[in-house]
């Protein structure tokens, strides 16, 4: 009988185990599901809070970009009357054939690479400065970083005085040595260079501190472990403090690239263009054509031929040095 009362109780003993196992995997599976049903409602909560800024950008991008594609394929008309006459790819093939197109496209891309090597070294070399100035200079960033928050409307009106022959800092210099001549930078022939140096003026500063927070990331065993293995300064800047800048320094090509590509209100303000056409960057070309001719339809069709401008050198930046920091 206790032999076959304990047959009896071995079953009982695994049916309640195994019941056991059955709800503590039951609790885990609504444990989990509870969890899930969390995570959705935040992220229904987050798309919620997203919804204002999606129509905002709806608002402010996506119409005026449709509206902008809609004019591309008509001749638009103000005198006689407001006039829009469909044309298809007419005003497209039109931008292809147009010499002063072409003109300011290279005037674009001469000013583009010219603006972001000299941001990206002049924000390397204050970067540099700043991180080896002692601590109690301190001082020197707040000087450092009043150029950005220069706008480029007054750092247009600061380079056009500077660079003036009557005005400019080339006159002063060649007075205060004593010669009786004037020294005009705003010549056709430089004119894209001192737009340049303006344009890293600005920006430079950004980088550098974008740059000066990742080196004050590098851990300081590195630099003794260089002076430990007797490297140059050359060699400590290239395998210790360059590697971990080199993706914000991507960053910052990118960035530049889209801003001087887009660039007007300080190249209007600088030269307007000028002298002649020297300085015709293709914002500035649109905003004759588009503002001063009131072709608008032209315009547009222009405007996104620097779109894909824009598109195609934050591609090729991406492709040539992008996928190698990635």
């Amino acid at each position: 009988m206790a032999r076959s009362a304990q047959a009896l109780r071995v079953p009982t003993f695994s049916v309640t185990k195994r019941d056991a196992i059955l709800a503590s995997l039951t609790g885990a599976a609504a444990a989990q599901l509870r969890r899930r049903a969390r995570e959705s409602s935040d992220l229904q909560f987050a798309a919620l809070l997203s919804l204002p800024v999606l129509a905002f950008l709806l608002l402010v991008v996506a119409y005026p970009l449709g509206y902008a594609l809609w004019m591309s394929f008509h001749d638009i008309r103000f005198f006689g009357g407001y006039r829009a006459d469909f044309v298809g790819l007419k005003n497209y093939v039109a931008v292809f054939a147009d010499s002063a197109f072409w003109h300011s496209a290279l005037v674009s891309i001469r000013f583009t690479v010219e603006s972001v090597i000299l941001t990206l070294l002049v924000g390397l070399g204050l970067a540099l400065t700043l991180n080896s100035a002692a601590r109690k200079q301190q001082w020197l960033r707040a000087i450092v970083i009043a150029p950005w928050a220069v706008s480029p409307y007054g750092v247009g009106i600061l380079f056009s005085y500077m660079g003036r022959g009557q005005t400019g800092l080339g006159t002063y210099v060649a007075m205060a040595l004593g010669l009786k001549t004037t020294v005009n930078f705003l010549q056709s022939n430089i004119i894209v260079e001192v737009l340049a140096v303006g344009n890293a003026w600005n920006m430079a500063p950004l980088v550098a501190f974008f740059l000066l927070a990742n080196m004050t990331a590098i851990p300081t065993r590195l630099y003794d472990l260089a002076a430990i293995d007797r490297m140059t300064r050359w060699e400590t800047f290239s395998h210790v403090t360059l590697p971990p800048l080199r993706f914000t320094l991507f960053v910052f090509a990118c960035i530049v690239t889209v801003f001087s590509l887009k660039a007007f209100d300080y190249v209007f303000t600088v030269a307007r263009g000028g002298p002649g056409d020297a300085s015709a960057v293709l914002t500035y070309q649109l905003y004759k054509i588009s503002f001063v001719n009131l072709d608008l339809g032209y315009g547009a069709a222009m405007s996104f031929f620097l779109l894909a401008m824009i598109l195609v050198a934050t591609t090729l930046i991406y492709l040539v040095w992008g996928r190698v920091e990635a």
